[in-house]
């Protein structure tokens, strides 16, 4: 059996792409492995870049229209034959020992069912890339701005969890699935991502899902990952508010139900939306 499939899914990646591939390669060394890209219908030559690559297995697939993130990786991860799935970002550069560590550590424990490496922004800065489950309070906090005014508290910064100390190797409750690695036998137990969630939160409820079978997530720091955070969102910001919105509303309602909360939160994700829209400028 092959030890690790590495799954990307591209959309107008052109730029990232095969710089984010070749790392891939390098972090793969020694390692028995597959490499799936999954296109989502890009309009530059993303795929073409690709199928350029030289991998001995490599599996490619340009889906006939953009099918949304979370459909596209189950795509990968059904075509999948490895023992671990690493699930990755295409604006993401791995350091060589990288995708080892994090295999090795999950050979070695069982109780574990994924990890992750400690991601970095491009100027080499921490990126805060691990939060704790959302619930209602913590959404209230963001609303409030007592997240942003009182960040390094656990009362009011408790989702973001910007407190936490990343040098640390620890269990947490839910990395940024920009890399993140799984046990393919635990997917298929827990049929994979979610897809009522288009692009956002899919990974919010896999880390949910991992912990409800009983297994637990470790934050890897000796795992390093350069991460581009939000370069395929910054191509269509609009778009992408509605739908880190729509998800959102998703997971409340999966697992809170329906109710006056909910609402409540709709009202105010419809109010931040047009806020990160059109008065942010990132």
């Amino acid at each position: 059996m092959t030890d690790i499939s590495v799954i990307i899914v591209t959309w107008n990646s052109r730029d990232e792409i095969v710089k984010c591939v070749n790392s891939v390669i390098g972090a793969l060394q020694g390692l028995d492995s597959e490499l799936i890209i999954i296109d989502n219908n890009s309009q530059d030559d993303s795929f073409a870049l690709v199928n350029k690559i030289n991998f001995p297995k490599l599996n490619t697939v340009l889906n006939p229209e953009n099918l949304g993130y979370t459909k596209a990786i189950n795509q990968g991860i059904k075509l999948s034959k490895g023992k671990c799935v690493l699930l990755l970002n295409p604006d993401t550069v791995l350091n060589e020992s990288s995708i080892k560590v994090m295999y090795d550590f999950l050979e070695a424990n069982p109780a574990y069912g994924a990890c992750a490496p400690l991601m970095k922004n491009p100027d080499g800065s921490i990126q805060y890339s691990v939060r704790n489950f959302p619930t209602y309070w913590r959404m209230f906090c963001e609303f409030s701005l007592l997240a942003y005014i009182f960040p390094q508290t656990k009362l009011f910064g408790s989702w973001k969890a910007k407190y936490m100390d990343y040098s640390l190797k620890q269990d947490i409750q839910q990395p940024m699935a920009a890399a993140f690695m799984v046990r393919s036998e635990l997917l298929a137990e827990i049929d994979n991502m979610d897809e009522r969630f288009r692009m956002f939160f899919n990974d919010v409820d896999l880390c949910r899902k991992i912990y409800d079978a009983g297994f637990r997530i470790k934050l890897l720091p000796s795992s390093v990952v350069i991460h581009e955070h939000g370069a395929s969102i910054k191509k269509d910001r609009a778009n992408m508010v509605r739908i880190w919105n729509y998800d959102c509303a998703q997971y409340f309602e999966k697992h809170f139900g329906k109710g006056l909360l909910l609402i409540w939160l709709k009202i105010n994700l419809k109010i931040s939306g047009i806020i990160r829209v059109f008065w942010i400028k990132k």
